[in-house]
């Protein structure tokens, strides 16, 4: 494959001079504007996409220190090379030259990445069966990468019952779910995530699913967030109702006596603050859980927040370092699929999901078929009620 840049007045002189020079075959990886008047044009021959792909790998993890003129390079030992490596390090970090070079690095990574990706779904979409399937799953809100992913696995002459079915089984296998059941073996658990994504609600719902298969007696319950008099309320409310001890902790220091004091208790469930992803005291308030070897934290997550959020989440409450995902409010979206695709490429195991207030009724262990059963029955769903709609108002 041969890659070259062509600088005219305008595109159709561009396209013009890429059709000379390297044939009627040749392929666009990238147009735009450049300073002072003109256009750019990077222009392909022989075009592989798996290639595109390995350079771009390639280049971003290769990257040589450039050797200053008329001096020959240096090859050391590789036992100097691995001593030498903090020093380097911190060479790459603070020279300025190699800053720039990082940049244009990652910027031309970027570049060729959104390229491929727009040639790879043109070339899907000249398949009806793939096509169709593309779109329907970016109806169901999954990333786009993920989309072009599944799409490119179904056959081509598969009927549109069989391609549905294939892009579902495939989504299903893409999917990561905890190995067990978090609560199945008791332990200490807690709940983080954002305010207003039901962690309180779920954490009943845990606590009286666990008392279902065991006892009520073997549950105690802990509150981190002394700050909002109503989670406080509704998470004793909830412990009178199952006839489990509630214990407030509002600084690490009562976490670690909370803790002592409850454990002889099968299962203990830590209820956090509910704080924004910005809010500046987030890092401390999770630091407190990471001292504490014993909790696993699972992080709730809203599956009817836009994408952009919740991989905000994933970043902010990581400090945490959460074992798994609950994602709430299944309900309340048709676009499941969305929170699917960050699951899968931020590579973080779902534990269960929710649908509903009812405790524990509408807790589920999350199961890969299902999942992606969930995503098609809830965009049809969504499709209904707004078909409905227009009736109404017709």
């Amino acid at each position: 494959m041969k890659i070259k840049r062509f600088v005219a007045p305008d595109m159709r002189t561009a396209f013009a001079m890429v059709r000379d020079e390297q044939g009627p075959n040749a392929v666009i990886l990238s147009n735009r504007r450049i300073d002072g008047g003109g256009i750019e044009v990077i222009a392909a021959t022989d075009y592989d996409e798996a290639l595109v792909r390995q350079a771009v790998r390639s280049a971003t993890a290769t990257a040589s220190i450039p050797t200053p003129k008329n001096e020959p390079a240096i090859e050391m030992p590789k036992q100097e090379v691995a001593e030498a490596k903090p020093d380097m390090r911190d060479f790459w970090m603070k020279d300025p030259n190699l800053a720039v070079v990082r940049r244009e690095m990652n910027a031309m990574r970027q570049m060729i990445e959104r390229e491929v990706g727009r040639f790879s779904e043109d070339r899907l979409r000249e398949n009806p069966v793939r096509a169709n399937a593309l779109e329907e799953l970016m109806e169901y809100g999954c990333e786009n990468e993920l989309a072009r992913s599944i799409a490119t696995l179904i056959p081509k002459t598969a009927d549109s019952r069989r391609a549905r079915g294939l892009q579902l089984g495939i989504l299903a296998k893409s999917l990561i779910v905890t190995k067990h059941e978090p609560i199945e073996n008791g332990g200490v658990i807690a709940l983080i995530g954002p305010t207003g994504v039901g962690k309180t609600t779920t954490l009943a719902k845990l606590a009286a699913r666990y008392a279902r298969a065991h006892s009520a007696r073997d549950v105690a319950l802990i509150t981190t967030d002394v700050y909002r008099i109503g989670a406080r309320e509704q998470l004793y409310t909830y412990g009178r109702l199952l006839g489990m001890p509630v214990v407030e902790a509002a600084d690490e220091t009562a976490l670690g006596e909370a803790l002592i004091r409850l454990k002889d208790y099968k299962l203990v469930l830590i209820d956090t603050a509910g704080l924004s992803q910005r809010d500046s005291t987030l890092v401390n308030q999770l630091s407190w859980l990471a001292k504490f070897p014993q909790i696993a934290s699972y992080l709730v997550m809203p599956a009817n927040a836009q994408t952009r959020d919740l991989d905000e989440v994933i970043h902010r409450f990581g400090v945490a370092r959460p074992k798994g995902a609950i994602l709430t409010k299944l309900d309340e979206t048709g676009r499941l699929g969305s929170a699917l695709s960050l699951t899968i490429r931020r590579k973080l195991p779902i534990a269960y999901v929710t649908d509903g207030q009812r405790v524990p009724e509408d807790l589920h262990r999350a199961e890969p078929s299902r999942l992606a059963l969930r995503v098609s029955e809830l965009r049809q769903a969504s499709k209904f009620e707004a078909t409905e709609e227009v009736h109404v108002a017709a």
